[in-house]
């Protein structure tokens, strides 16, 4: 499976979402719309309230981010309803999927004491992972705590540049290959904060950068 969407375009249209416009608009991130796009697909319709606390920000915000979704007919609003995807937004979105797997919190014994932890998967894209530094980086910006970064080639689960965990950590490696199911050239992304919402925010920040 190709890793890049003809969503290239994917990273493109983030950035000229996130993009700060002309006067006093809020600055948002890239992962946000990310984020939005995920708990549109999965909620349908749903109002500019839920989303506010689904997202963690302000319902101006939302709202502003909602006008630019609408703006690229990426969504339709349905009255006091609140919203959904278009056919468009959903296309995209059905791509988005393609390569990114929103698995979601796991119960598996972690290298750390933070109360909640996060998993994304991003599928083919081990190639682009060097040591992880980058995607840490982006998961600490967004207020995670930790994240690891795992690839899974060969048949073996590894921790780029630092630990084949298959043949260092056999329990731990085993563990999350036959919860997480990844395949060849897949990058698994676990994050860890003190809340779901934050170790969640992480992950999608560290996802992005693999697009």
């Amino acid at each position: 499976m190709p890793r890049r969407m003809p969503q290239q375009n994917l990273r493109k249209l983030l950035e000229a979402l996130a993009a700060r416009e002309i006067g006093p608009q809020p600055t948002f991130q890239k992962f946000e719309f990310l984020d939005l796009f995920l708990i549109l697909d999965k909620e349908g319709l749903i109002g500019r309230k839920r989303l506010s606390e689904r997202l963690g920000i302000g319902e101006g915000a939302v709202r502003t981010m909602l006008q630019r979704l609408k703006a690229e007919s990426l969504i339709e609003v349905m009255g006091r309803g609140g919203c959904r995807l278009s056919e468009k937004g959903a296309k995209l979105v059905n791509s988005l999927k393609m390569v990114l797997r929103d698995v979601g919190s796991v119960n598996l014994k972690l290298p750390w004491n933070y109360p909640s932890n996060y998993v994304v998967i991003v599928r083919n894209a081990a190639e682009s992972v060097k040591k992880g530094l980058e995607q840490r980086d982006e998961a600490i910006r967004a207020g995670a705590r930790a994240l690891m970064v795992l690839t899974y080639v060969n048949g073996r689960l590894m921790m780029p540049g630092v630990a084949d965990l298959t043949s260092e950590k056999p329990d731990f490696a085993s563990s999350l290959v036959n919860l997480l199911k990844p395949e060849e050239g897949d990058v698994i992304l676990i994050s860890a904060g003190d809340s779901v919402r934050e170790a969640r925010r992480g992950a999608l920040a560290a996802a992005q950068t693999l697009f």
